[in-house]
């Protein structure tokens, strides 16, 4: 069986309307459940940002997919209010699960990353079992791109510091910090539109429909997250049917300090 870093390093792609689409697909030798995981990124972040996080349930014994978005908006026609671009998004994560021919997959959605995952689950329910949404975007009441864009700085900022006082932090979120500023460089207007999808998006009835096709779902926030606070999704709060699990941390905490949330996904994944 081939280690880890080999299969990470492995470049895989699918041909998606005409663009290149890259993911990652880890198996471990001995898997832990048949069900696979797809790490389903936030804005300005890739496979890459949650290497250490896809290591570490590479190691607990599960297969972990998870892709890179394109830096284009191949104006796909759908037909539902949602996003043009999540939609894309949405349909990138189904073509990648049909073409490696998996039937039932898992999810671990960050910051943006749960919106267009939602969207997938909602367009192909059969597809998916649990859905844990991490810091997730979307479901923020009374939202607009100003105060959002506001609140992604003020990460930033709450990020930089830990730069000097968080030293395992530090590789982590240069790390991450490159990815994004990458991202954002090969298209810094698609950027900006994504930011206004994210700010117009609100996912709640999506989830009760999910929840209808009996798909569980959950929500780990972070106490210190200022991009997605949890106060400011009240009405989501009063579904007793969505599990909770409250860390530590701030918005990006998923990839700077990945150990803390194995625990967590590992129970979800393996008793449900």
């Amino acid at each position: 069986m081939v280690n880890f870093e080999e299969q990470f390093c492995t470049k895989r792609s699918i041909n998606f309307y005409g663009r290149s689409i890259s993911f990652v697909d880890v198996t471990p030798p001995m898997l832990i459940s048949n069900i696979p995981i797809i790490i389903a990124p936030g804005w300005g972040e890739t496979p890459k940002t949650f290497k250490d996080l896809i290591h570490l349930l590479f190691d607990a014994g599960f297969r972990v997919v998870s892709m890179t978005h394109p830096r284009q908006d191949l104006k796909l026609i759908t037909r539902s209010n949602i996003s043009r671009l999540e939609s894309q998004k949405a349909e990138i994560i189904l073509t990648v699960l049909k073409f490696l021919g998996i039937e039932k997959v898992n999810v671990v959605a960050h910051s943006e990353g749960a919106i267009n995952s939602v969207i997938a689950a909602h367009m192909k329910p059969t597809l998916f079992k649990n859905i844990l949404l991490v810091g997730p975007g979307g479901l923020v009441e009374n939202e607009n791109f100003t105060e959002l864009a506001g609140r992604f700085i003020g990460n930033m900022i709450q990020g930089g510091g830990q730069i000097f006082t968080d030293s395992v932090a530090r590789k982590y979120i240069i790390r991450s910090g490159l990815e994004t500023f990458k991202y954002f460089l090969m298209n810094p207007v698609m950027g900006l539109l994504e930011g206004s999808a994210i700010s117009r998006t609100h996912l709640q009835d999506f989830l009760v429909d999910l929840h209808s096709n009996n798909i569980t779902i959950g929500v780990i926030h972070g106490v210190d997250d200022i991009v997605f606070p949890l106060k400011k999704m009240k009405s989501l709060t009063e579904l007793k049917w969505i599990s909770f699990y409250s860390v530590e941390g701030d918005h990006s905490d998923i990839y700077d300090h990945s150990e803390k949330y194995i625990t967590f996904i590992q129970k979800r994944f393996t008793d449900n």
